[in-house]
């Protein structure tokens, strides 16, 4: 029986639709454990259990992973900024004042806005093609979030704490950018175990400030498994297929595939929570998939050295 393997461009598609998959689930975990935890402590806790996680993968890296502090220390605190725990914390002291739903919609502008740093930073001109398929991709995401009636786009409230939450979807379009020329000879494990002991480093202040006020409490069990899902899967495994896809694919194409996120959120939603599916979800999948089709019809020039994942 003749086997067809599939393509580099292919595998990394499927990555992004798993990555989507994940992160859909990603919101309401982090909305649910936000209740009982504050959002440094949560996004201390989510970024521990990566480090745990990747110390087995990272544990022959570790004199590269010390001459990578001592050789590419500025880079790597800037990565540890925009990607890891800093920017989780970020969006977590959004999410805390504000809803899963306007996450998923705000989650929406980082296409948009990863195209915009890339013209910034590289003077890359966005395709007629890719543009067409983000309007798409929006369009369905809309629809979704909308529930298929446009009052409810007008009964949807913002606050400070959307801001907070586009601000940080804003420096992820530019990690998401700047992954894309990472050189720093590190494997992926090992780079993102570095910026992310940097990153845990980064959040001390604000959990010593915390710790101060009372604000942090040993979580429950069913918390301690919340956030292990967390740290496992939305953050490191998707993490690393984002990684592979950006190299395979560029950053602007993999960052299309965000649009999916509120899909695979109803879906879920579906599957566990018993909610119903309705006309408007299928109208929006459809938009949402044609877009990222018709967006990735054409390979994505190089903005310069891809990420070694």
């Amino acid at each position: 029986m003749a086997r067809f393997p599939l393509s580099p461009r292919a595998q990394a598609y499927g990555a992004l639709v798993l990555t989507a998959a994940l992160w859909g689930s990603s919101a309401v975990t982090a909305r649910g454990l936000l209740d009982t935890l504050s959002p440094a402590w949560l996004s201390a806790l989510r970024w521990v259990v990566v480090l745990v996680a990747l110390v087995p993968f990272v544990w022959r890296d570790r004199a590269a992973i010390v001459r990578a502090f001592s050789r590419d220390f500025a880079a790597l605190a800037v990565f540890a900024l925009v990607g890891f725990a800093p920017q989780t914390y970020l969006i977590y002291l959004g999410l805390v004042g504000s809803s899963a739903i306007n996450l998923g919609l705000l989650n929406s502008a980082i296409p948009v806005l990863i195209v915009v740093v890339a013209a910034l930073l590289h003077h890359r001109r966005p395709r007629r093609l890719e543009m067409s398929g983000l309007a798409l991709s929006l369009t369905g995401v809309v629809v979704i979030i909308a529930r298929g009636e446009w009052s409810t786009l007008a009964s949807l409230a913002f606050n400070g704490h959307d801001l907070v939450m586009l601000f940080g979807m804003g420096v992820w379009a530019y990690y998401t950018v700047r992954l894309a020329r990472r050189d720093d000879g590190l494997p992926f494990p090992a780079f993102m175990f570095a910026a992310g002991l940097l990153g845990l480093a980064m959040i001390v202040p604000a959990l010593v400030y915390d710790a101060a006020t009372g604000r942090i409490a040993l979580p429950s069990a069913s918390a301690w498994v919340g956030v292990a899902y967390l740290g496992v899967l939305p953050t490191l495994v998707a993490m690393l297929l984002f990684a592979y896809a950006i190299r395979n694919v560029g950053p602007v194409q993999a960052g299309l595939s965000t649009h999916l996120v509120p899909v695979f959120s109803a879906v879920l939603a579906v599957l566990f929570l018993d909610e119903r599916l309705h006309a408007f979800h299928a109208a929006g999948f459809a938009l949402v998939a044609g877009g990222a089709i018709l967006g990735c019809l054409r390979a994505e020039e190089p903005l310069g050295r891809r990420a070694a994942a």
